[in-house]
């Protein structure tokens, strides 16, 4: 097969004729099942369900998931605007679709890496089925991955190290955090750990995006720390309960939204925001449902260091 009519650099011929070759069988349903796919599989929706699984479903389990999640994403953003590889949408020859989902630089995928992160987390938790449950979150990443292929919006390329380090991320990353969880240090020792961690994240961000990441996750670890401390409280087993936690958290989420109308061109504005954010869904949520009895006290560390 002759390459393009114009120039490319060598790596990306045979990426240019995979997708022109995919888009050859382009089809309605084809078509529908990349719109799901790309409106269902961003980040904001991700970033609506991990909140309800921490305030409703499992504290611990939600907010490992919530971190892992949230440092791949940081890492994912990181490197786009780190390598800036240009998306294929524009090349003479290649359609593209649901360009909306696609903004910014193109490596890695991030519709891809985010889907093997979520699930093959929530694979990973699991204890029985565990493998088939990974590779079923393995297979519909790929799904993902080639639907953005087929749409015009990524090359090939990124979406092979999209998949590779949602391995990382849903394997080492959710192993790591979990033996975190399990390490019984004293607060001062978690605190100095976690709070170096956000802020080293957060200066060596590149790029709007994960500046925001990075400010949601120090936020909700200093809200953490603050919930440990002072509020030290956790679900309760009545369904109407989780249910009303989930409801309540959520429109204290978005009313933050929509009152915190800050300049989003300005550095401090975009970190405090994200800070409070994630403080609220780690501290702020969490005072309000136990003084609501939809949660329990369980006991605080004020005074043990």
């Amino acid at each position: 097969m002759s390459g393009p009519n114009f120039s490319m650099p060598a790596g990306y011929v045979w990426q240019y004729h995979l997708i022109v070759w995919m888009q050859a069988y382009e089809a309605p349903w084809l078509t529908r099942l990349v719109d799901i796919f790309a409106r269902y599989g961003t980040e904001g929706v991700y970033l609506l369900v991990l909140p309800v699984i921490f305030w409703s479903i499992h504290r611990r389990f939600g907010l490992r998931l919530g971190f892992v999640l949230l440092a791949s994403m940081y890492v994912n953003n990181w490197l786009k605007v780190a390598i800036s590889v240009v998306r294929p949408a524009g090349v003479p020859g290649i359609r593209t679709m649901a360009q909306a989902t696609g903004p910014g630089y193109s490596l890695p995928s991030a519709h891809t890496q985010e889907a093997l992160t979520f699930f093959g987390a929530l694979a990973m938790a699991l204890r029985k089925a565990r493998g088939w449950a990974w590779v079923g979150a393995f297979l519909l990443a790929t799904v993902v991955g080639v639907s953005r292929i087929y749409a015009g919006l990524h090359w090939p390329v990124d979406v092979l190290l999209g998949l590779a380090l949602g391995v990382v991320f849903s394997t080492l990353g959710w192993l790591v955090g979990k033996w975190w969880t399990y390490r019984n240090y004293p607060f001062s020792v978690r605190a100095t750990i976690g709070l170096l961690l956000g802020i080293i994240l957060l200066v060596f961000h590149r790029g709007v995006v994960s500046l925001e990441y990075a400010s949601w996750m120090l936020g909700g670890t200093i809200g953490l720390l603050f919930e440990e401390r002072f509020v030290g409280s956790d679900l309760l087993p009545n369904l109407w309960r989780r249910v009303c936690t989930a409801l309540i958290g959520m429109a204290g989420l978005i009313a933050l939204q929509w009152v915190i109308q800050w300049p989003t061109d300005i550095v401090w504005s975009l970190i405090a925001r994200g800070m409070l954010v994630g403080a609220w869904c780690t501290l702020g949520a969490p005072y309000v449902f136990v003084q609501c009895g939809l949660y329990q006290r369980t006991g605080t560390t004020e005074g043990v260091h």
